[in-house]
């Protein structure tokens, strides 16, 4: 009895010893003049939802800039883009994502009608699905109709069929507007909790392990972000009289719980395209040693972000708890972020369905992507992945590669969009996707204004049962003097594939006028003709086999004329 007491005595001593406590795991404390920290936020650009007024820009101070040791977010009446007003909504998604922890945001809100200010969390990888099957938790909105309330929320799919369900209050505050107000908001594995000077407000209990009320157990990152007029913060109309309006944030603060005492240690997972060096480098490190990482890409590769951590490089950490760092690298100016899936699911299963009666699931297996078709649409667009977020510079070129292959033969829509409304496409094409592996490589030029924001994806909508995808890439061409590259797409028409075995596909992408086709030797002269005075509009195709025309194989020359314009292509024969 004496031993187990004894036992008992020196559990709870060293429970006692080792109380669990917050510490800071990232921050941002505004204290830069100038713009946002780039190593710790990226941008929403455009019309983004809610039917907003707002133009979200990139990069531009008048909406988004330190000053004075302190964020600034403004709303501008003016035009721009097609819209009449202006603002910023920063993201921290991949360079500050985080499972559970402790939140502190200092914030001043703005006043006026029609100001929409919000403090917020969506999934890092909606691995549960679109919005809001993955869930939402609103650190804090505030809308401008409504002068002295302040709202905390969380968003999940919910299970009374209605297919969003939320959990939340509404607090009065005097005067919110008038000073500033420390959010804090506390997310552990089993509640959420807000507060608001310290005072909790309100307490969401996690209900069950049902994903459908509870999708808080995967990564979020945040936004902060001041939206004016749309479908909540326009419900009482909105002075824009008033404006600029600003959003103010003294400081972003990210705590977690230390799991054990120190020393600790830190790892590096192993990443292709690099290497890490520490300063110091140690076996273990006591709480708070400060460490210096710097990112050593390989030739041929550049350093991209401590994924969830930020892009700085070097970086310097104070280690107060276990931690393991991904350093990412990537192909020089490829724009395609795990295009071979050796990170699983990362930076994919950004899955859009038209309705909820179209179903398909992502993941992969071995190392190849692999989307399951189980309810198709009536049209291509219907079932969607995609990568978001990519730059497109006007008048570039970029080679697109994949291998595809299908359970069941299929087309495929391949698009470059806008992220955000009207999500119109700057480029689109299709292509045939059989059970046989094929490797399709192309170059398409971006002949709109440059466009920071947006997707690269496929569309699956029409195919049943599992496609197949794996080495995706989208690399920015640079020029290297005379180099011919072939597969070329312009805004006029498209061939594919080049090279080609024989069978080849001409599609019009702008050509309005009647057009003629033929095929030339490399000296010039006329082999055969192809299309004579025909149309070949956007979407429309012709496909024939160059074996019919030719017998050998080599160099060949396609060469369309309207009546406006030449265009001509090399083709090769295999």
């Amino acid at each position: 009895m004496k031993k187990l007491i004894l036992s008992i005595f020196i559990l709870c001593f060293a429970i006692q010893a080792f109380p669990q406590k917050y510490v800071k795991v990232w921050s941002d404390e505004f204290n830069k003049p100038g713009l946002p920290d780039s190593t710790k936020w990226d941008y929403e650009v455009g019309k983004i939802r809610n039917a907003e007024l707002q133009y979200y820009t990139y990069k531009r101070s008048e909406n988004a800039r330190i000053q004075d040791t302190v964020l600034i977010i403004e709303a501008r009446k003016e035009p721009f883009q097609g819209a009449s007003y202006t603002s910023a909504s920063l993201v921290s998604r991949y360079k500050g994502d985080w499972l559970y922890g402790k939140f502190e945001i200092r914030a001043k809100v703005p006043t006026g009608k029609g100001t929409w200010p919000a403090i917020w969390m969506m999934p890092t990888d909606s691995e549960y699905g679109g919005w809001p099957k993955s869930g939402e938790m609103d650190i804090m909105e505030y809308v401008g109709m409504n002068a002295n309330n302040l709202y905390y929320t969380a968003h999940f799919e919910g299970t009374n069929g209605s297919g969003h369900q939320s959990s939340g209050t509404q607090t009065t505050y005097n005067q919110p507007y008038s000073k500033f107000i420390t959010f804090t908001f506390v997310w552990s594995p089993t509640k959420l909790e807000w507060y608001a000077d310290g005072v909790k407000k309100y307490t969401y209990n996690k209900p069950s392990g049902d994903y459908r009320v509870w999708p808080f157990d995967k990564m979020f990152y945040m936004i902060l972000n001041l939206a004016y007029g749309g479908s909540w913060g326009d419900q009482k109309g909105h002075d824009d009289t008033k404006l600029p309006h600003k959003f103010l944030i003294d400081y972003v603060r990210v705590y977690q719980l230390q799991e054990t005492e120190g020393p600790f240690s830190l790892t590096i997972e192993p990443s292709t395209g690099g290497t890490v060096e520490f300063a110091p480098k140690m076996e273990s490190y006591p709480e708070g040693t400060m460490v210096t990482l710097t990112a050593q890409p390989e030739n041929g590769y550049e350093f991209d972000k401590w994924l969830y951590l930020g892009s700085a490089n070097p970086m310097t950490i104070e280690v107060s708890k276990n931690m393991t760092l991904i350093p990412v690298f990537k192909k020089k100016n490829e724009l395609i972020l795990n295009g071979d899936f050796s990170s699983g699911l990362k930076n994919w299963g950004n899955l859009y369905f038209h309705i909820a009666s179209y179903k398909a699931t992502a993941s992969v297996v071995d190392g190849v992507y692999v989307l399951n078709v189980t309810s198709p649409g009536t049209a291509n667009w219907h079932i969607v992945d995609q990568q978001l977020n990519i730059p497109f510079i006007n008048a570039a070129n970029y080679k697109i590669t994949f291998d595809a292959w299908s359970d069941n033969p299929g087309i495929a829509d391949v698009f470059i969009s806008k992220n955000y409304d009207d999500y119109g496409n700057y480029y689109s094409t299709t292509r045939s996707i059989t059970g046989v592996k094929q490797t399709f490589i192309w170059i398409v030029k971006m002949n709109k204004p440059t466009d920071y924001n947006c997707r690269f994806g496929f569309v699956f909508g029409k195919f049943t049962g599992n496609v197949y995808l794996d080495n995706v890439s989208v690399e920015k061409q640079v020029p290297t003097g005379n180099k011919v590259l072939t597969g070329i797409e312009n805004e006029e028409f498209s061939l594919f594939p080049n090279p080609t075995s024989g069978e080849i596909t001409i599609s019009g992408n702008s050509v309005s006028s009647p057009v003629t086709l033929i095929l030339c030797n490399l000296q010039g002269q006329l082999i055969s003709t192809i299309l004579n005075n025909q149309y070949l509009t956007k979407g429309n195709t012709v496909t024939f086999n160059l074996r019919n025309e030719v017998a050998s194989s080599g160099i060949y020359m396609l060469r369309l004329t309207n009546k406006d314009n030449s265009f001509t292509r090399k083709v090769i024969l295999n």
